[in-house]
């Protein structure tokens, strides 16, 4: 197939005409002469994807998620619409062709049309436009040209988040298309592993009818409320309060007879991002930035009142503006609730994206005036556009992980407007479209119509329609009304299927037929069935309309009551009562199997730790993250959250409980066999007000068929029962401090440092990034071993514990909700310990005691945990928490060079061939095998390496290589982490603070 696509050829000037005419007698095989070149980029993504990467030899595969180190990429807040790469060469080549590899790794982030211009000559000699795909696509000189700088300008991308190029090479004769290889074309931003692709819809027809009548006013409504703005395009659809700013426009109302636009209010130097109009139609409120910029996910955060967004109410007529929130916090996705209140989102609670660096907004409420601001959510991830159902209730969306990847799960959720009786709407088990948000009732019945976009990108995407009675997470149950937008299969893909691919935003309902929607800032009327659609205002002045409503009064749902008793009376717990806990389970598990739940709580990030890419010990984007996003690390690629247990509840022979709750928190559930191992989970989290009683039916049923009910108070005669709090106290769950102790008392004996049967070490020294035991027991057999920087991975198998892998990659894990697929149940430590952990003649080795099995069973069904706290003191490192000595590996080069090599040999790149594990001992830096293996055992050494080495602990080399640790013991001393005594206490030390800062 031909690789290019309209190549305008263009003149090209006498003086390059005349070198490229120079007569060539014996041509020289075809030469890619990137790799010789100077490259350079007028943007760069960052130094995981610089402009050289283009000739680096490596193209990414389709859908692999690996390109950062391989490819280049502009930011695309900057540069998304055009860039140039030049390639200049210290001397004169010959250019007879270009060809071009877009990105299409994380998605198809590439260029569409281009220029190429040869060393300063004012017109190009050619321009095209490329296609969307995978693969080479060709660029044709016009006759082979001399030059010495060649210049690809490129005017328009494809809309992808940060366009770039995975490789450009500059080939001295052109290529066969043959010998370049297969060019895979795609629909834009497509994520997958080049598999058949979906049906794709036409274009829905304009119908002028439709237009006429809805300017005629015979749809119900002759004005509209529309926000002037250009477009935001954050990173992710969580960022959109922080990043996407661009000041300009403002709040109108469009005449849909003459198309009269009257200002309400001016943007000014601020942007307006959100508006909904009261119940009477007489009122609006909306979200106001009035200054500033994007924060920035690189440096210090950037926040003042004036640089963040607040809550303003307006009269349709332009009087009355009134500011209803303030303070340097962001206030905004304002809805008018049926009691006259105001729900909205904030992020006055510091509470920080576990992946990234900006605020997570959530659900909060407010008197009409501003005041009696009450936080309705307990939330610790993004909130999102909340709005009020038919019923009363507020549906909104919810980001949250729970032992779960990240990108898939941005569910939808109702909750009644006193903070009770939050229950899962939609969503909380579909892997595609990853987002479901501004959801908004459509009149008559229980349906939504929302928009359906992934986790990385723009908020916009498709437009669907969610009938709950069809099932919480049922395909059968969404119904994709822009049928011209695939938005995939609720049990496949990863979440990002739609990245920046769908034009569609701000949905809003009209009737059962039609509905109005922002298409990338011009305001549509389209109808459910996608047979007609209407255009009613398009983007003026390098701006677009957005939120469209029709200025009418509209039904007001009814008034839900409070369930909570006063303020004053009310008691800071809840109360829930279990019906049934093995309803949805059986007949796997058997009843009576179940003796307990355990209460447990996911703990926020609560401190911001800006991005950086180069660290002591790596560099690329992200660099001081590891085994996923994680900064900082909690576990080795399991959790992204501390956890704390508070407690358990006893269960009844029936299957039924009743036991008090904190409030104000994200708590979820295990049910618990006789031996502590959870037989199921809740991977999604609940939470309740003080004095709420809650009631649920059972253990994974449809959550729309057996919904969590609120009641007034307990049933008469049932009395909640206290939990019983862990052995180990309230504590936020760490290994170091509730493991460590019992393998210390029950394993180290026989596994340690000079002795460890199977390489099974279990020692409690601390190690770059945790600690011995934890590194053997976790890591082991994963794929975050030997490269914790790591950033995409799949659900591995560990050798030791089963947990559930939280990485990207890992999405298909979502659907895997058995009983006893994860944690404790399944795993080969478990098996170990409740075995004695026999010898070769069956008699049992260790005698662990009750209190000490199931420490170690709450960890592995708290998905491993490492560190039970997200704050750090090492924000510049690996991770926020690796100390891996910089100079280690130079040094033991240079003793294995010397006196090593002859054993050991040499890799291709002359480097010695050193036995290592993969992890490092940073307290008893004397135990790690590098210094054990080569001293003699009378030294105090293992002598693994089979003869001496060292002969003594005064050797030089061994001095070295052990001096190498001297200033990172040194340095914990005053600045320990966050596993080290003292932390906390020098984490709010203000010297070190100010230090830090």
């Amino acid at each position: 197939m031909k690789l290019t696509r309209r190549i305008e050829r263009v003149a090209i000037t006498a003086g390059v005409l005349c070198l490229a005419l120079t007569p060539a007698i014996a041509r020289a095989a075809p030469q890619n002469l990137a790799p010789q070149a100077r490259i350079t980029a007028n943007s760069e993504f960052s130094q995981s994807f610089l402009a050289r990467f283009v000739a680096d030899g490596r193209i990414a595969e389709l859908g692999g998620n690996n390109d950062d180190g391989n490819a280049w990429a502009v930011r695309g807040q900057t540069h998304r619409d055009g860039a140039e790469l030049t390639f200049e060469w210290p001397h004169a080549v010959e250019v007879a062709q270009v060809v071009y590899y877009s990105r299409s790794s994380h998605a198809v982030e590439g260029w569409k049309d281009y220029e190429l211009y040869v060393d300063d000559q004012p017109a190009p000699v050619a321009r095209g436009q490329l296609l969307s795909g995978h693969g080479p696509q060709s660029i044709v000189l016009p006759a082979p040209v001399k030059l010495r700088k060649l210049r690809l300008r490129f005017t328009s991308s494809f809309g992808g988040a940060n366009p770039g190029a995975s490789e450009v090479q500059v080939w001295s004769q052109k290529q066969d298309d043959k010998a370049l290889g297969r060019f895979i074309p795609l629909p834009p931003y497509r994520m997958d592993k080049g598999g058949p692709l979906p049906p794709t819809a036409p274009p829905v027809s304009r119908s002028p009818e439709l237009e006429a009548r809805a300017r005629r006013g015979e749809l119900g409504f002759d004005r509209l409320i529309v926000i002037h703005r250009h477009e935001v395009n954050p990173s992710h659809v969580y960022t959109y309060h922080a990043e996407g700013f661009r000041p300009g426009g403002g709040l109108y109302v469009c005449n849909l007879a003459d198309g009269k636009m009257t200002r309400l209010v001016d943007a000014g130097g601020g942007e307006i991002i959100d508006c909904e109009l009261s119940y009477d139609a007489r009122e609006i409120l909306f979200s106001w930035k009035k200054g500033g910029r994007d924060q920035s996910r690189y440096g210090p955060a950037d926040r003042a009142a004036e640089q963040t967004y607040h809550v303003y109410r307006v009269r349709v007529d332009g009087t009355g503006l009134t500011q209803l929130t303030h303070g340097d916090i962001n206030n905004f996705n304002a809805c008018w609730l049926p009691d006259g209140g105001i729900a909205f989102l904030s992020d006055q609670k510091e509470a920080y994206a576990y992946c990234f660096t900006t605020t997570s907004p959530i659900l909060h409420r407010m008197d009409r005036d501003g005041g009696n601001v009450r936080r309705l959510s307990a939330s610790y991830l993004n909130d999102f556009t909340p709005a009020v159902l038919n019923d009363g209730r507020i549906i909104y969306s919810r980001w949250e992980y729970v032992d779960r990847p990240a990108c898939p799960i941005q569910s939808l959720w109702a909750i009644n407007p006193d903070g009770t009786g939050v229950s899962g709407f939609y969503g909380n088990r579909v892997l595609e479209p990853g987002t479901f948000m501004e959801a908004r009732p459509i009149p008559g019945g229980d349906r939504v119509l929302c928009m359906l976009t992934s986790h990385n990108g723009s908020c916009r995407g498709a437009i669907g329609i969610i009938d709950p009675a069809l099932g919480a997470n049922s395909q059968e149950a969404l119904r994709n009304v822009t049928p011209e937008v695939p938005i995939g299969r609720v049990d496949r893909g990863n979440g990002n299927a739609l990245i920046n691919r769908g034009p569609y935003l701000n949905p809003f309902p009209l009737d059962e037929k039609y509905y109005l929607v922002s298409r990338r800032g011009t305001v549509l009327v389209r109808d459910y069935d996608a047979t007609e659609e209407a255009a009613l205002l398009g983007p003026q002045d390098s701006m677009g309309y957005f939120s469209p409503q029709p200025l009418r009064p509209r039904a007001r749902p009814p008034v839900i009551s409070s369930s909570l008793p006063p303020r004053e009376q009310a008691q800071p717990w809840a109360t829930v009562l279990l019906q049934d806990v093995y309803a949805g389970l059986e007949p796997t598990i058997r009843r009576g199997e179940i003796k307990q739940i355990a209460v447990v709580q996911e703990v926020e990030k609560a401190q911001r730790i800006p991005l950086l890419d180069r660290v002591p010990t790596g560099h690329g984007y992200a660099a001081n993250s590891a085994f996923g996003f994680q900064f900082p690390l909690v576990s080795c690629g399991a959790t992204y959250a501390a956890k704390r247990l508070w407690g358990y509840a006893e269960v009844a022979e029936d299957g039924s409980a009743c036991f008090k709750v904190p409030t104000g928190l994200p708590l979820y559930f295990l049910a618990l066999d006789a031996e502590g191992r959870a037989v199921q989970r809740m991977r999604s989290f609940t939470h309740f007000m003080p004095g709420e009683a809650q009631s649920c039916v059972g253990c994974h049923a449809d959550r729309n068929y057996a919904a969590a009910r609120a009641l007034p108070r307990p049933p008469a005669g049932v009395q909640p029962a206290d939990l019983r709090k862990p052995e180990w106290g309230l504590m936020n769950f760490n290994f170091h401090d509730i493991v460590q102790p019992v393998l210390d008392k029950h394993c180290v004996k026989c596994h340690n440092a000079r002795s460890h049967p199977k390489d099974v070490d279990l020692s409690g020294d601390k190690t770059d990034f945790f600690n011995v035991a934890y590194d053997v027991l976790a890591r082991t057999g994963t794929d975050g071993q030997w490269r914790p920087e790591v950033h995409g991975g799949r659900q591995c198998e560990p050798t030791y514990v089963r947990w559930i892998a939280t990485i990207n990659g890992a999405e298909a894990n979502v659907l895997q909700i058995a009983p006893r697929a994860w944690g404790a149940a399944p795993s080969k430590l478990t098996q170990i310990v409740l075995s004695g952990h026999p010898d070769k003649d069956g008699k049992p080795r260790v005698q662990m005691d009750a209190a000490s099995r199931r420490r170690l069973m709450a960890w592995m069904d708290l998905n491993v945990p490492y560190y039970g706290i997200t704050r750090t003191n090492y924000g510049d490192r690996m991770g926020c928490r690796r100390l891996l000595p910089a100079e280690l590996d130079g040094v033991l080069q240079q003793v294995a060079q010397r006196r090593c090599a002859s054993c050991h040999g040499k890799e291709k790149s002359g480097r010695v061939k050193i036995p290592r594990t993969f992890y490092t001992r940073i307290t008893n830096p004397q135990d790690n095998s590098f210094l054990l293996a080569p001293l003699t055992k009378a030294a105090g050494g293992t002598e693994a390496c089979g003869k001496g080495i060292f002969t003594s602990t005064d050797d030089a080399d061994y001095k070295a290589i052990l001096a190498v640790f001297e200033p990172t013991l040194k340095m914990l001393q005053t600045r320990p982490r966050m596993d080290f005594p003292g932390a906390m206490d020098a984490f709010t030390c203000p010297d070190l603070q100010a230090a830090q800062r």
